[in-house]
């Protein structure tokens, strides 16, 4: 069996694989549509523009209720659970849609979608977290979002050419959670305990009687070697954030999140518009949407490398770049620079995305809870994605500026570059920094922040009993020693006197 690295021990490569491929579904809702909607327009010719558009709005919008819902009720017990039922519910999405005839049928399945989506969006990131730790987790959550957006490019392309043979085959791309869904048995926790090689944590720092004979005891029952079991599963690694500082946390990075994917999101709703006024071709637009998911996929692979090199600087790089597309689609009209354009912030936002993720898994206090905070969190981006027209428009209408073909890239580049100026003032905050573990460094530190290596493990009553008769018998130990060198001098052996 091939195994892979997990921060922790080894992890057997097929879970990693069924894991990662949950992936393949996030960004699905709504893409097999949107290629199609022209030609929806010429099938059903007695309905509105408008419901052909709820095709694609209402599966992100059910879905966000849906998401929350997967958090509060996925517990350890029951997540593969929930999988296996929000990935039927899909795949069972995709087969009915092969017989809608009508647009009343295709939008109650849209909110079907929703729902099934919904139950699987926060465990596509939250099994990361919980089987993954340190710099092998920021890979994978790399991983994660570099093969939900590369689906996407490659579900656009399929779908737009399949749909020219039959319109039905465009919903073929909603069968793809089969593959998840086949796999769950290799992700579950008693498959991965029973093949997951695990190496014992290094001790730790603090020297205090309780703490060391605490681990006396522990090293005596139990090996520190490689073992085929599954320890309880936590969230943080380096870092530990009491209750009330784990919740601000938590609002800050969806704070951010909300507002980078409103920022950059303006691509799918506007581009496609401004693109066209200034003469250029629908085939033209798909390659610079395209871009946009190319280079969020190229910077998912290349994360942990592109973390070493700029460290610190990772976050404010990642805001500069999106704020230098943004403008540069604002102010440059031809196809190259948007191509250019669309690459340079695809590519920032695909470095922010995974380490929002990677934050999240440190706040979270235990694996427990974290398909529960991944859940809120992730509501921002369907939030954020839903609220684009409406600030935009919003905005244009504020400033006078409807007829402006490029106000709503200039408006949302100076929303990113506001961002990006709190990013700077706040570099050494929890949420815009690349990596947790540089937290060690900071002095002072961030209120709440204790690295785990300074951290007490908590000990049970029965060790403590176990501590206390210990010490008792150590005290005893050497008072009997004390007594013996007391009359090591008073005791005379006389030679010629044989021993009796």
């Amino acid at each position: 069996m091939k195994y892979v690295d997990a921060g922790n021990g080894k992890m057997p490569l097929i879970s990693l694989i069924a894991i990662l491929s949950i992936s393949l579904t996030v960004n699905l809702p709504g893409l097999a549509i949107s290629p199609i909607m022209g030609k929806l327009d010429q099938v059903f010719h007695h309905v509105t523009e408008l419901e052909i558009q709820l095709l694609t709005v209402l599966p992100n919008l059910v879905t966000i209720p849906f998401i929350l819902c997967s958090g509060k009720i996925c517990k350890k017990d029951n997540q593969m659970l929930i999988l296996a039922v929000g990935l039927g519910i899909y795949t069972l999405t995709g087969v009915l849609y092969f017989f809608a005839d009508t647009m009343i049928e295709l939008i109650l399945l849209s909110c079907l979608l929703g729902v099934g989506c919904g139950l699987v969006i926060p465990l596509a990131a939250s099994l990361v977290s919980q089987y993954f730790s340190g710099q092998a987790r920021t890979r994978q959550l790399g991983m994660k979002s570099s093969i939900s957006n590369f689906t996407v490019i490659f579900a656009t392309l399929f779908v737009g050419w399949i749909a020219s043979i039959a319109w039905h085959l465009a919903f073929i791309v909603y069968m793809v959670p089969i593959i998840p869904l086949c796999l769950i048995p290799f992700m579950t926790d008693k498959y991965i305990g029973k093949h997951r090689l695990l190496t014992a944590p290094a001790p730790t720092t603090q020297h205090d009687d309780e703490t060391e004979a605490a681990q006396t005891f522990a090293s005596n029952a139990k090996p520190s070697v490689k073992v085929h079991t599954l320890p309880p599963k936590t969230s943080n690694v380096w870092i530990a954030f009491p209750g009330k500082t784990a919740i601000r946390m938590l609002f800050c990075l969806m704070g951010l999140y909300l507002a980078m994917t409103y920022g950059t999101e303006v691509v799918s709703y506007y581009l496609p518009f401004v693109m066209e006024h200034y003469d250029l071709t629908t085939g033209d637009v798909g390659v610079a949407t395209a871009m946009f998911f190319a280079a969020a996929t190229l910077s998912g692979f290349l994360l942990t490398h592109i973390i070493s090199i700029f460290k610190k600087k990772t976050m404010q790089c990642a805001i500069v770049l999106c704020v230098v597309g943004l403008f540069m689609m604002g102010f440059l009209h031809g196809y190259w620079s948007y191509i250019l354009g669309v690459f340079i912030m695809g590519f920032g936002y695909g470095v922010i995305q995974p380490v929002i993720y990677d934050k999240t898994s440190y706040v979270a206090p235990t694996a427990a809870q974290s398909t529960e905070y991944f859940a809120y969190l992730l509501t921002c981006n369907y939030i954020g994605i839903s609220i684009v027209p409406f600030i935009v428009g919003g905005a244009k209408k504020l400033f006078g500026a409807e007829a402006d073909p490029n106000f709503s890239f200039i408006f949302n580049g100076g929303v990113v570059a506001v961002v990006l100026i709190l990013a700077i003032w706040k570099y050494r905050s929890f949420v815009f920094e690349a990596d947790p573990e540089y937290y060690k460094q900071l002095n002072p530190p961030i209120p709440g922040y204790a690295p785990a290596s300074e951290q007490t493990p908590a000990v049970s009553p029965q060790v403590k009993a176990q501590i206390s008769d210990l010490k008792e018998e150590i005290s005893d130990l050497k008072d009997e020693i004390d007594t013996l060198r007391e009359n090591e001098g008073k005791v005379k052996i006389d030679p010629s006197e044989p021993p009796e």
